[in-house]
């Protein structure tokens, strides 16, 4: 098993090397949270990170001299901010994977145009992070995508018309609620009968309330993984048995193994990677993912490891590694490039070009919703044939 190493300053700068000894050096920077309240998906990141650089080197695919400078942002914006700055001019670094959360790539954002760095986004989702400079790339789709995707899926596929809203108060959780109540209220005619707070202290008492005076309904949970966790609890504390679609924050191997069998049956929109597909490059990824860190990856490790993968690509077309050359790489240089997450395009912006899917959580395993349902109908098939032989 690979040994995960930390993200640990000491061991990223040599102080005495000079930016102008690197400034000709193919240095990629990789600022992601190893510590605080984000750790858990920055530990995602790094293992799919980790993951395409092994493979890259054992195919001897790396560009000469090609240097990762790691940095542990603490999953705190003004760290994540700091640090970019202190890559950039100590070392030289023109193109970083960063951005982890939103609200640390906000917080990058204005540094890039001031430094004159590429960042490719492995996870950042907030609307409009793109288009705020010419300098941000991202590989994991906005969250207007995702909340467009669950009220669609509540509406049309789960026939529900009214939601009980559960919504955390960081950036993320802003970024999909607006986009989630447009299109189910505005867009498809459904109503939204109960918004908990869920940064309220009394937000239980609320839910209480609209569990008991509501009938049927939907239940759709906006937050990270522990603010996910927190509900499926309570909900199942009240009695609640219906159906609960939230977010893509909740794919995370350690969430779903702490929510156990709370977990089943929970739905989310996710990027485009299956994790159970047999096709390439998905199967290799997983297969040898599996065998480094004796757990299958989630979504976020897929996009670290199409991250690393691109910035070693663009690493070894951009001659000489500037941030002129980068751009032109990324925009024009690696237009066919296929990722674990699907094929990597990057509209005018530097938003993926890629639409979340439908997922659901059965027996501990997130399967594909409709690979599930072709299961299913495969599944009852059988019962019902087994049933006819048995009475004749």
């Amino acid at each position: 098993m690979v040994r995960r190493m930390g993200l640990a300053v000491a061991a990223v700068v040599v102080l005495s090397v000079t930016t102008a000894g690197c400034g000709n050096k193919p240095l990629v920077g990789v600022l992601l949270p190893s510590s605080g309240v984000a750790a858990t998906y920055g530990e995602s990141i790094e293992s799919g990170v980790r993951l395409a650089l092994s493979d890259a080197r054992a195919r001897n695919a790396v560009p000469a001299e090609f240097e990762v400078l790691w940095a542990d942002t603490g999953s705190d914006p003004g760290r994540a901010a700091d640090e970019l700055r202190r890559l950039a001019t100590e070392r030289g670094v023109r193109l970083v994977i960063g951005g982890a959360t939103s609200a640390e790539a906000r917080a990058m954002i204005p540094e890039l145009e001031e430094l004159d760095v590429v960042c490719l986004s492995p996870s950042a989702s907030a609307p409009g992070l793109a288009q705020l400079s010419r300098l941000f790339y991202r590989i994991y789709p906005s969250d207007a995508l995702e909340g467009h995707t669950a009220a669609k899926f509540l509406a049309d596929r789960l026939d529900k018309s009214t939601v009980i809203l559960y919504a955390g108060n960081a950036e993320y959780a802003r970024g999909i609620e607006p986009e989630f109540q447009k299109q189910f209220e505005d867009g498809l005619g459904g109503r939204i009968e109960t918004r908990v707070d869920l940064s309220d202290s009394d937000w239980q008492s609320q839910s209480v309330a609209a569990l008991r005076s509501a009938t049927d309904p939907g239940v759709y949970i906006i937050g990270y993984a522990d603010e996910i966790l927190e509900v499926l609890r309570h909900l199942d504390g009240e009695g609640f048995h219906g159906r609960v679609v939230t977010t893509a924050a909740f794919y995370s191997g350690a969430a779903i193994g702490k929510a156990a069998e709370l977990a089943e049956g929970l739905l989310f929109p996710l990027p485009p990677f299956d994790r159970t597909s047999e096709k390439e490059p998905v199967l290799s990824f997983v297969n040898r993912y599996m065998e480094t860190y004796q757990r299958a990856p989630d979504v976020f490790a897929a996009h670290g490891y199409d991250a690393m993968r691109l910035a070693i690509e663009v690493m070894a077309i951009a001659s000489p590694p500037q941030t002129q050359e980068i751009r032109r790489a990324l925009q024009f240089g690696v237009s066919e490039f296929m990722g674990v997450t699907g094929p990597i395009l990057f509209d005018e912006s530097g938003d993926v070009k890629h639409y979340p899917k439908m997922f659901i959580i059965k027996d501990g395993q997130v399967l594909s919703y409709q690979r599930y349902l072709k299961a299913e109908r495969a599944r009852i098939l059988r019962q019902v044939q087994d049933l006819l032989v048995d009475q004749g």
